[in-house]
């Protein structure tokens, strides 16, 4: 993320209900460390946050599809705007993996 963005956001997985089907994307969040919104106290409990997302990508062999899309985005994550601008990353998982996840 600071290699793509040149600042550390923050990020948060997100259910997506459409067309009777659910989905889970990783957004990218327009909040910055050290930042007044963001929601992490240190950067320590920020990183801890980023291992334990990680962790999940890597259990669903998601790693590589959530960076590849990250290479290839054009987006930005945006603060100010109205609704507020997240960079979405589409997590490519089975139906049975996402109730597992989402319960």
């Amino acid at each position: 993320i600071y290699y793509k963005y040149g600042e550390f956001f923050d990020v948060e997985f997100q259910r997506v209900d459409s067309y009777g089907f659910r989905t889970v994307y990783l957004n990218i969040m327009p909040f910055r460390l050290g930042g007044k919104k963001f929601r992490h106290e240190t950067e320590y409990d920020y990183l801890c946050h980023l291992q334990a997302v990680v962790e999940i990508l890597v259990k669903y062999n998601q790693l590589d599809n959530v960076m590849v899309q990250l290479t290839e985005t054009t987006k930005k994550p945006r603060a100010g705007t109205s609704p507020l601008i997240a960079v979405p990353l589409r997590l490519d998982l089975t139906p049975e993996q996402v109730d597992k996840i989402l319960g």
